[in-house]
């Protein structure tokens, strides 16, 4: 299967823009040697451990503490993140989104009373007037 191209786009003035061909995941996750040496060592690892059911020196090794942190090196989920993280990074880069820093509104959102939306009532809003005063002259 072929990447995905999008098609070019003429502008107004006639400039050609030539838009990058999308990362592929195969890319990330088969290509480099240290994938496919992962996902190999993945397949055998598991393949031990289905021989582990019919033979006592597999089932030793199997069930050692070395097999336990094997069983997590040799998840194969884990493998998908791993790998995956070139090719999310080059997939963000290649897309057209932008990350957007957050106002401090939008961080830290006022907070008041009950969740009381009007300042004339809440006592932490200084717009609440005698309420206000009130509240930090008696604290």
């Amino acid at each position: 299967m072929d990447p995905v191209i999008e098609p070019a786009e003429t502008l107004a003035n006639d400039k050609t823009v030539q838009v990058q061909p999308r990362p592929r995941a195969s890319t990330w996750l088969w290509r480099p040697w240290y994938a496919k040496l992962w996902w190999v060592a993945i397949a055998a690892y598991w393949a031990g451990k289905v021989g582990s059911f019919y033979s006592s020196a597999l089932d030793d090794f199997y069930t050692s503490a070395l097999a336990g942190f094997l069983n997590i090196a040799f998840f194969p989920p884990l493998a998908l993140m791993v790998l995956g993280l070139g090719f999310a990074r080059e997939w963000f880069e290649s897309s057209d989104w932008e990350f957007v820093e957050p106002t401090h509104e939008q961080m830290f959102p006022k907070r008041s009373v009950g969740g009381m939306r009007d300042p004339a009532s809440d006592p932490l809003d200084p717009r609440s007037g005698l309420h206000w005063q009130h509240f930090h002259r008696h604290r």
